[in-house]
C-alpha cells in the first residue's frame, strides 16, 4: 500500500487526495507495484543480514509460552531448498495453529521488541487471520492454521479488485483465498544454527503452495499461477493498523 505509517493530518490528507487522484487515472495499481518492488528489495537484503537474529527472538517467545511456531511460505521453502533465506525474499513467515493462541501474545511480542504493525481479520467473528509485526525494520508475518478435514489452511488477503487500499477498507474489505496443506505433526530441525519447528511433511507443503516444481528457483514467482491448493472464498476481510 501508500501507507507511510505515523504522519502528521496534513501529510496523511495530500496522501489520500493522491491516492484517489491516482486510481481514478487507472495509475493506482503500478505506482503502488513500483513502490512495492522497492520495499521489497531494501528488505530482502536486511533478511540476510539480520533474518536469523529475529528468527531466534521470535522462536524464543514461543518456547517461553509452550506455543509450536513453525517456518511457512517463502522461509520454508528456503530452508528446505536452499538451506538459508531466499535471496529475493522480503519478510520471514510463521505460522501458529490457531486454537493454540494465548491471549496474552502481544504483551510477550512487545515485551521481546516485536511491534504489532497491523492485524487482518474478519469483521463478522473477529477472527483475525493475520498479524504483522516489526523487529529492528524487519517484518514478520505470522499466519494462523485452522483446521478443516484432513488439512490445515491459512487465510491470505488479496489487493481489492479496483479501490485503493484505504476506502477498500472502510467499505467492502479484500477478497480472500484460502491455502491448504495436509495436517502433519511438527518437529525442531537446525536452520542456520537455530532449532525451530517446521512441518514434518515438509515435502507435501511445499507442493501445495508452490506446485510439484518447487525445487526450481523462480525469482519472478507469481503466486496467482503456482499455488495447487488455493481456493477463492467469498469472504471479506479488513485491516487494522496500529
Amino acid at each position: 500500500s501508500l501507507s507511510l505509517g505515523d504522519e502528521p493530518n496534513c501529510t496523511k490528507q495530500m496522501r489520500d487526495l493522491l491516492a484517489k487522484l491516482t486510481v481514478r487515472l487507472g495509475l493506482y495499481k503500478p505506482i503502488v507495484e513500483c513502490i512495492n518492488y522497492f520495499k521489497a528489495e531494501v528488505n530482502s537484503r536486511r533478511i540476510q543480514k539480520q533474518g536469523i537474529e529475529m528468527l531466534a527472538a521470535v522462536t524464543q517467545v514461543f518456547e517461553d509460552i509452550n506455543v509450536t511456531a513453525f517456518l511457512t511460505y517463502g522461509v520454508l521453502l528456503g530452508a528446505y531448498r536452499d538451506k538459508g533465506f531466499i535471496s529475493y525474499d522480503p519478510d520471514i513467515d510463521l505460522g501458529v495453529l490457531y486454537d493454540e493462541l494465548p491471549t496474552d501474545l502481544h504483551e510477550k511480542m512487545a515485551d521481546a521488541g516485536f511491534q504489532l504493525h497491523h492485524q487482518a481479520y474478519f469483521k463478522e467473528s473477529n477472527t483475525v487471520f493475520e498479524e504483522t509485526y516489526i523487529y529492528k525494520k524487519l517484518h514478520l508475518d505470522i499466519f494462523y492454521y485452522f483446521k478443516e478435514g484432513n488439512d490445515y489452511y491459512s487465510v491470505i488477503a488479496r489487493k481489492h479488485e479496483y479501490k485503493e487500499w484505504k476506502e477498500a477498507n472502510a467499505t467492502d474489505g479484500f477478497p480472500c483465498d484460502r491455502s491448504y496443506v495436509p495436517i502433519c505433526e511438527f518437529e525442531k530441525r537446525d536452520f542456520k544454527g537455530i532449532q525451530i519447528y517446521m512441518p514434518t511433511d515438509t515435502d507435501g507443503w511445499l507442493r501445495a503452495i508452490y506446485s510439484d516444481s518447487y525445487m526450481t528457483p523462480i525469482k519472478n514467482w507469481n503466486a496467482k499461477d503456482y499455488k495447487t491448493r488455493i481456493i477463492h472464498t467469498t469472504e471479506r476481510s479488513h485491516r487494522k493498523t496500529f
